[in-house]
């Protein structure tokens, strides 16, 4: 029995000295945890496929996604080795969007007089079509955004002016690498 006593008395002792810590007011947890943010994806070209670099901004309406493409990528993207093919001329002058589907106007590219030696002035097969896969994917990922569309199941058709096709095109044709 006594050794009951003992074992009592030491759990006393040790209740009453408490654990150490001493009290203290409510403390704010700060903000609370946000799951899903809203961010719209760019499509850049990085080596020979295209890459994805996600900015922070809530889904800006089309037209104005495919403007942040056309400004290029930030000074800290490019030192991460992310270019883009698009020109002024590739400035959409229209953009419309269906139920899966992108229609994509550009102007009419100025005629040259004399040929120069730049990648615009080579014939389409030769010269690099992945400006027109930033185009695509970009618009692509926009609309399905919006949409909960697969982005790879939308459908761009891009114009020239209205009058003459590019093609139809589908993000899934361009090779695409990872950021």
């Amino acid at each position: 029995m006594t050794g009951t006593r003992r074992a009592l008395a030491a759990m006393a002792v040790l209740l009453l000295a408490g654990c150490g810590i001493t009290p203290t007011d409510v403390t704010d947890g700060g903000e609370p945890a946000i799951g899903f943010r809203p961010s719209t994806r760019l499509y850049f070209v990085s080596g020979s496929h295209l890459r994805v670099v996600t900015r922070p901004i809530p889904w800006p309406p089309l037209k104005e996604t495919l403007d942040l493409l056309l400004d290029g990528p930030t000074d800290a993207e490019r030192k991460r080795g992310i270019v883009s093919e698009l020109q002024p001329v590739h400035t959409p002058t229209k953009v419309t969007a269906g139920q899966a589907k992108v229609r994509i106007s550009l102007p009419v590219p100025k005629p040259v007089a004399e040929p120069v030696a730049t990648p615009m002035a080579t014939p389409m097969a030769t010269r690099s079509i992945l400006w027109i896969g930033q185009l695509t994917c970009t618009a692509a990922s926009a609309l399905a955004a919006r949409t909960d569309i697969d982005p790879d199941a939308i459908t761009v058709v891009i114009t020239q002016s209205g009058a003459r096709s590019l093609g139809s095109f589908r993000c899934s044709q361009f090779p695409r690498g990872s950021e």
